[in-house]
């Protein structure tokens, strides 16, 4: 678009605002999407749409001026600073930046989770957390093994689940195994071939957990029926009479 008319589309928002009726809500917002001055577009948001100050504040990276968003806008506008500041390097204040906010839990998981996919090795992955368990939740140790896990078998380069420092490492482990085997839709016919190549060989626990998960969640055919199919828990809660 040439300058002069680009300049012509961002005035006619701005314009509507001296019309008698005043403009829409809908073309105060689209101003404050547009506009290139972070005061005039924090100014044109309407209060009842709490997501405009937090996109501003965002396209902006104007952080400081989360708090004086109303609640729960503000919250909102600390999550997507934390998520800035995780992809800037700082997993550590990312996670402190969660813990003020209504929203730690599904903030503190993202982050972790994206701090585990920086680590391509064990002792990578290891030394990563332990920098930062000081600022989070240990409940958040399990989302961080699971989303590392994830990215070593999305990138074929899983070492033994017997290199796991803990158990929570290990569990993360069987139930990414057993995950993939129900996302890649396995057929029960591969009971009777070799597991594939991102079971890491010689890795007994791994290659358990690829056998469990194949004995119920592979994807049966005429001649190889699911070998031991769980049970349905609603059937056990039926036949005892309780929940």
């Amino acid at each position: 678009m040439p300058a002069r008319s680009r300049l012509v589309s961002l005035a006619l928002p701005a314009a509507l605002f001296s019309c008698a009726a005043g403009p829409s809500e809908a073309e105060q917002a689209e101003f404050a999407r547009q506009s290139p001055d972070l005061e005039a577009a924090l100014a044109a948001c309407p209060a009842t749409d709490r997501d405009c100050g937090v996109e501003v504040v965002t396209r902006f990276g104007a952080w400081e001026r989360c708090a004086e968003l109303a609640d729960p806008a503000d919250d909102e506008c600390r999550f997507r600073q934390a998520e800035a500041t995780e992809r800037a390097g700082n997993g550590e204040a990312a996670l402190d930046l969660c813990a003020s906010t209504v929203y730690e839990n599904g903030c503190a998981t993202h982050v972790v989770g994206q701090e585990a996919k920086r680590a391509e090795t064990m002792p990578e992955a290891v030394a990563r957390w332990e920098s930062l368990m000081s600022h989070t939740s240990s409940r958040f140790n399990h989302p961080y093994w699971r989303a590392w896990w994830r990215s070593r078998i999305e990138a074929g380069s899983v070492e033994p689940v017997e290199a796991c420092p803990s158990e929570p490492c290990r569990r993360a482990a069987e139930q990414e195994i057993e995950a993939t085997v129900d996302f890649l839709e396995v057929p029960c016919a591969a009971a009777d071939r070799e597991p594939p190549g991102w079971v890491a060989e010689g890795s007994e626990r791994a290659l358990r957990a690829w056998n469990d998960a194949l004995s119920h969640r592979c994807v049966p055919d005429a001649t190889h029926p699911v070998p031991h199919p769980r049970p349905d828990p609603g059937s056990r809660r039926r036949a005892g009479g309780g929940g």
